[in-house]
């Protein structure tokens, strides 16, 4: 793996007492290639004014790639990176359009007509585009370098036509779903009074019943579940796969020279269960429990695991639930219903940044305490102060989106709290908005170590005497 050390930088512009966990990952963590990459990296180094960039190193040869990438000359270089780019491009621009789409239903009150749908605000709503597309693009090379150094496959779903995504019914249901929920969502954040979730109970932690981004029902229906995907990957223009793959370059570290059939995963509030599907893909044997608190978004995992089962393993028994590999649990984050030492991975993704403080640290334990000694622990969230320079100003806002701990979480250093767990920080990868950290669980605990190592030093102290 590719790896550089990045020389801590006092970033500015933002209040002097907070802290910055990005920059204390460079004394922690090996860095992935992309840390480097992203770190300063703004929309203007891709689309520069005037169209001329004197770019260098890494963030310079994607500016070339992209350049080369997507022409039609460069793309028929290679024609699996012809697929790869016109696959993802086309995702891009329909989370595009849907995104427009939806801002004006919402603006207007639910009318796509309405007045308030003017070409003024569509220049805006481009020009604004600019960031974003840039980030898009840059994630992608990204994801495509990922899959050139062996990382892992292309995304099954830009490889099977069958996908349920390419079913235009399937695909104008979801999208009229979000179209209502969009108006409804920016309904509740202009009035910054979000909705109580439907269901109240003893049995759910307090901070479960917060309906994060302004959602109809929180995690708590059938139809919450149905929408989070479109409503994530439109907000992200569609890179958010792409993000989330980032999970998979130590996993594939971990696992090169060992047998995914022996050993297990588990995957921590795997919501609707889609990312499941990558690490399925890439390893069919590996037995992988996906967990998660809400029912309504266990049941959409599952329906997640038939449809790749049905399609990439041609209904192969897989063992777990109906043969797919996967078995389904219902459990909080911060009570692992599961023994001590019972699997070989652990992951969590876009989990820690909605727990509070106190909840995350028992989280952190909880993972530790689940995985074997010699095993893998990776975390992926939202990157943290210090990880892009360019959002250190800025990354708060988005707690005003009704994400209550987010503030707390951009400035938790967790590398230290998975030290304190007992685990020994590994490789950080950075993802565009996304930062991925891994740890091991050392053979020998810390403590066990230093016990041995003293009684080592008395016997040789006696054997002097």
């Amino acid at each position: 793996m590719a790896t550089s050390v990045t020389t801590p930088v006092t970033p500015a512009a933002t209040p002097a007492a907070m802290t910055y966990p990005g920059l204390n990952d460079d004394l922690r963590f090996q860095q992935h290639w992309s840390v480097a990459m992203w770190r300063d990296f703004k929309a203007s180094d891709l689309f520069p004014e005037g169209g001329n960039s004197s770019l260098t190193g890494r963030l310079g040869e994607a500016a070339r790639s992209l350049r080369e990438g997507v022409t039609a000359t460069g793309a028929l270089k290679n024609i699996d990176h012809a697929r790869y780019w016109a696959y993802h491009v086309s995702r891009t621009s329909f989370f595009l359009l849907q995104a427009i789409v939806g801002l004006f239903i919402a603006q207007s009150g639910g009318s796509a007509g309405s007045a308030s749908a003017t070409p003024t605000k569509l220049e805006t709503i481009v020009t604004g585009a600019r960031g974003p597309l840039a980030e898009v693009l840059l994630m992608y090379y990204q994801d495509l370098q990922n899959i050139k150094e062996g990382k892992y496959g292309f995304p099954w779903d830009m490889e099977t036509v069958r996908h349920r995504q390419f079913n235009p019914l399937f695909v104008l249901q979801r999208a009229a779903a979000f179209m209502g929920e969009a108006r409804l969502t920016m309904q509740r954040k202009n009035a910054q009074q979000p909705d109580s979730v439907w269901l109240k109970s003893g049995l759910l932690p307090q901070y479960y019943q917060n309906t994060f981004h302004y959602q109809t029902d929180g995690w708590l229906s059938a139809d919450s579940a149905k929408i989070y995907e479109t409503s994530t990957e439109t907000l992200f223009l569609g890179r958010q796969d792409a993000m989330q793959r980032c999970t998979l370059v130590p996993l594939h570290d971990y696992l090169q020279g060992r047998d995914p059939a022996q050993l297990r995963a588990l995957e921590v509030a795997a919501g609707t269960g889609r990312f499941a599907t990558y690490v399925k893909d890439n390893w069919p044997t590996l037995p992988l429990t996906v967990s998660d608190l809400s029912p309504y978004y266990l049941a959409e995992a599952r329906s997640n695991a038939k449809h790749w089962h049905q399609l990439r393993a041609g209904g192969a028994w897989l063992g777990g639930a109906e043969g797919t590999g996967c078995d389904f649990l219902q459990t909080p984050a911060e009570k692992i219903d599961a023994p001590d030492a019972s699997f070989d991975i652990v992951y969590s993704i876009y989990l820690f940044h909605e727990l509070p403080p106190a909840i995350l640290r028992a989280a952190v334990r909880e993972m530790a305490r689940v995985v074997k000694p010699g095993g893998l622990v990776v975390l992926t969230d939202s990157q943290q102060l210090g990880d892009r320079s360019v959002f250190n100003s800025e990354m708060h806002k988005f707690g005003d989106f009704n994400e209550p701990y987010y503030r707390a979480y951009i400035q938790t250093d967790l590398g230290q709290l998975f030290e304190e767990a007992g685990l020994t920080c590994d490789t950080k990868v950075q993802g565009s908005s996304t930062k991925t950290l891994s740890f091991r669980k050392p053979t020998v605990p810390a403590t066990e170590g230093r016990a041995i190592l003293e009684r080592s030093f008395s016997m040789d102290s006696m054997d002097e005497e």
